[in-house]
């Protein structure tokens, strides 16, 4: 049974529903909110928005694998949102926002790519796959930015 508030959650309020480059469309509305938060209440809030966001990816996946039919859908862009947030979290009280834009292009390409031994990941089962290669890349494209901003 679809919803419009399970669509609007899990495409992270429409943008999973971009015709072009979903993931990227869902990852840059996230980056917005997760740098508001940062500058509002600290890499903490951000923290904490990341584990709420995780939390729900994993609640909604089946939802998600239901209304679209794929195991990985395009427009369910949460993993993508949490992932971002975790990113904003780690990155920003180092590296500031040019650390944090280096760190987010780098993420979207390791999410592309989806490099050995972030791909093994996705085989978890239902929404940890869905979530934790996206957790990975983040943190891989994070770790950078913390060699660079010392």
């Amino acid at each position: 049974m679809r919803t419009a508030a399970g669509d609007l959650s899990v495409t992270f309020f429409g943008t999973g529903f971009c015709p072009v480059a979903p993931g990227t469309a869902g990852s840059l509305a996230a980056l917005g909110l997760a740098w508001l938060l940062e500058r509002a209440g600290g890499r903490f809030a951000v923290a904490a928005g990341a584990l709420a966001l995780a939390v729900l990816c994993v609640a909604l996946a089946s939802y998600g694998v239901r209304r679209f039919g794929v195991p990985d859908p395009g427009p369910f862009v949460l993993d993508e949102a949490a992932a971002v947030f975790l990113l904003v979290a780690a990155a920003a009280p180092a590296a500031g926002m040019a650390g944090v834009f280096v760190a987010f292009v780098l993420f979207r390409i390791l999410d592309a790519l989806k490099p050995f031994p972030i791909s093994r990941l996705e085989r978890l089962p239902g929404g940890f796959g869905i979530l934790f290669d996206d957790l990975a890349a983040a943190a891989a494209a994070v770790a950078p930015t913390w060699g660079v901003s010392r």
